[in-house]
């Protein structure tokens, strides 16, 4: 039976190609890989190709397949598919060779690649090259096909890197870009990627090589009908089809417990879930009682993610249920008679004002008492005034002696009286009653695994009750997070949560959302913010980098918000003229800024906008608008950041002046939601304030 492969550059080309042409060249698609060699498939081999494994297939009157047809073994690889002189360009001088040293099939285009670092006219002499230092013997070793050794000699600076990097084989791409940011070849081959051939490499084996990790990123082998129906009908969601060796390799991993896997934002964290999870289900827990449970921290995600599994999976996604944690407890309970009445933020303010009246006499701030509640006796699971009294209360930095511990306890005994009259709750004590009703029945509960996205985000309580949902044992919990992201107050400890997660760790270094610039100015917000690794360890970014490249960020400042606004009002209507109105998303800290200012700003330029809120509605049209938390979890080609200011980053809390500690903290989170924002930006990146710049921006763009 002939093997058959499609490359990444076809599905980028097949989505080039007009709706109206896409027929014709699917219909052959669907031929050629249920029979590749059909005597009404003409191969035909064109003098003047670099490469003598390249064929033609004519697949219309104006169109034209490029495939990969090595005289050994029974391949057939279909890499191209344009008009007819535009095919015969593109294939002309690349050559398609299994590198000797990885393994790996290549696609290379030796004068593309020595084209893009050919100095300038007239450009003054050869400086010291980027790789002067670096043996060619670790180049070749790490990827870089030898064809390609002097073109990566010429390299002199960052900019030629970025511009080679596009005509360089992924993996050789990476190594040098992490050789440029100064890891020497070990570490290089310590932070990746796919195992090297240990033996010799057969350069004639192309079923051999289809099978190498670093080849699956560019090339997949096609199994069934269904399976190309898939990748034709979303061409350009690459996600589903190509991982990155070290992504391929977590989600196939057998562990003997719970996961952790660490990344930067941008790293297909949630891309390596969702593979997670359609690998539990059809391959590890597979009989048909068998449940993998996704479970996300808000509903919107869980919603985005559902839809993006139902596109990558096969039948297995009748055994997977995602699920918002909370939404899953109410499901849960309330056909067990439990009552659910959530107090409001507004609510839950008018209650602990109402509490705090009963003992005013202190002079505690009311924002001081409720961290008090929130950080120690909600995370403690503390219930009666002798357990608060005896409670480690390390990290909160503010002193209280034992007669404070008991005049405070009788402000929150107040408050759970007042919630308790009239029948409300919060949600972390729904969340702790769920968890106590399953370890007193014992439910049988159909779940053999969970896969957790934004871990960094979830409460102690949270995890206490994700633990009883799914028995331990092999593959249990699959856990993905970054500290760096967390936005919320909720530092947690996995392993005193019950989750041991202890030498079954992973780690993801490369954005593919963002361009470096992007990712270099967001990275800097953070200063010297050290993240957690969510079980009491630190989480560094070294080795996290990009390896898109494009314009800087673009910050902005003006004197009055009225010339800010004005900026953004026309920044936008040029954007729209550009571009999908749809693909703009235009961001603001607080939902008060967003209605008060920036929407009148694009209704006087004249622009249509839908502003994000609960549901993320594909279909409705124009610029989208968010607050800076609703953007969590999604990307948009570009991005406007408006109202980075003095006092809205960070918020002011007064709450906070005298508690060094808790101060901290909250400047850590707020830097991390500008974080965030920033880098669910693609392509283009616009940062604006007015009055006085946020102290977060970089001092030389303030």
């Amino acid at each position: 039976m002939p093997t058959v492969a499609i490359a990444s550059e076809f599905l980028t080309a097949f989505a080039r190609i007009p709706q109206a042409q896409q027929k014709r060249v699917r219909e052959f698609t669907e031929k050629f890989q249920s029979n590749p060699t059909s005597p009404s498939i003409n191969y035909e081999k064109i003098h003047g190709m670099r490469d003598p494994k390249v064929r033609t297939v004519r697949v219309s009157l104006s169109y034209r397949a490029i495939i990969l047809h090595p005289e050994r073994g029974d391949v057939y690889v279909l890499v191209w598919v344009d008009h007819h002189d535009e095919a015969m360009a593109w294939a002309k001088e690349k050559t398609f060779e299994i590198n000797p040293n990885t393994g790996a099939l290549q696609v290379v285009s030796v004068v593309e690649a020595e084209r893009s670092v050919s100095p300038a006219p007239h450009a003054e002499s050869r400086r010291s090259g980027l790789f002067d230092d670096v043996e060619t013997g670790d180049l070749l070793s790490l990827g870089v096909p030898e064809v390609l050794t002097p073109a990566v000699r010429a390299v002199q600076d960052r900019e030629q890197l970025n511009a080679l990097a596009r005509h360089l084989p992924e993996e050789a791409a990476e190594a040098l870009t992490w050789l440029a940011e100064g890891f020497s070849p070990d570490e290089v081959r310590s932070l990746n990627l796919a195992p090297r051939e240990s033996a010799a490499v057969d350069t004639q084996d192309f079923e051999k090589a289809l099978e190498n990790p670093d080849t699956r990123r560019r090339f997949v082998t096609v199994e069934s009908q269904h399976d190309l129906a898939a990748m034709l009908d979303a061409p350009l969601e690459k996600w589903r089809v190509f991982l990155h060796p070290t992504q391929a390799r977590l989600v196939t991993r057998h562990f003997n417990g719970p996961a952790r896997v660490l990344g930067g934002a941008g790293t297909g964290k949630t891309v390596v879930a969702m593979h997670r999870a359609r690998h539990l289900a059809s391959k590890v827990f597979t009989d048909e009682s068998d449940r993998v449970l996704f479970l996300t921290f808000t509903a919107n995600l869980a919603k985005h993610i559902e839809q993006n599994l139902r596109t990558l999976c096969g039948e297995e996604i009748d055994r997977i249920e995602v699920s918002h944690l909370h939404s899953w407890a109410v499901r849960f309970m309330r056909p067990r008679g439990y009552v659910f009445d959530v107090a409001t933020d507004e609510e839950a303010a008018e209650y602990w004002r109402l509490a705090a009246q009963t003992d005013s006499s202190a002079g505690w701030d009311l924002g001081f008492i409720r961290q008090e509640w929130d950080r120690v006796v909600q995370t403690h699971d503390i219930r009666t005034k002798d357990e608060y009294l005896r409670v480690s209360r390390v990290g909160r930095g503010k002193t209280l002696s034992r007669p404070d511990r008991a005049r405070l306890w009788g402000i929150f005994e107040a408050y759970r009286k007042n919630l308790e009259e009239l029948g409300k709750a919060e949600w972390l004590d729904i969340i702790r009653d769920t968890r106590r009703f399953i370890e007193m029945v014992k439910p049988v509960l159909p779940y053999r695994a969970a896969v957790v996205d934004e871990a960094q985000d979830l409460h102690a309580e949270e995890w206490k009750l994700i633990r009883r949902l799914v028995p331990p044992g092999p593959n249990d919990l699959f856990i993905v997070g970054d500290a760096h992201q967390r936005i919320y107050d909720r530092k947690v400890i996995l392993s005193k949560c019950g989750i041991d997660v202890r030498g079954r760790s992973g780690r993801l270094h490369i954005n593919y959302r963002t361009t470096e610039q992007i990712r270099g100015w967001a990275v800097g917000l953070l200063c010297d913010f050290r993240g957690d690794d969510l079980d009491a360890g630190t989480d560094e970014q070294a080795g996290y980098l990009s390896l898109l490249s494009g314009p800087p960020p673009e910050v902005r400042h003006f004197e009055t918000q009225e010339e800010e606004a004005a900026f953004i009002g026309e920044s936008v209507r040029r954007l729209v003229s550009e571009r999908r109105p749809e693909d703009i998303c235009l961001v603001a800290p607080s939902k008060a800024a967003l209605k008060d200012t920036y929407q009148r700003a694009l209704k006087a330029a004249g622009v249509e906008f839908t502003v994000l809120e609960k549901t993320d509605d594909r279909r409705t049209l124009g610029v989208r608008l968010a607050t800076m938390h609703r953007v969590k979890g999604l990307e948009f080609p570009c991005m406007i950041l408006a109202g980075v200011n003095e006092g809205t980053l960070p918020r002011r809390l007064p709450a906070l002046a005298d508690d060094p500690i808790a101060s901290v903290e909250h400047e850590e989170r707020q830097r991390s939601l500008l974080f965030v924002a920033a880098t669910r930006a693609r392509d283009r990146l616009i940062i604006t304030s007015s009055g006085r710049p946020s102290p977060f921006l970089p001092k030389q763009e303030q």
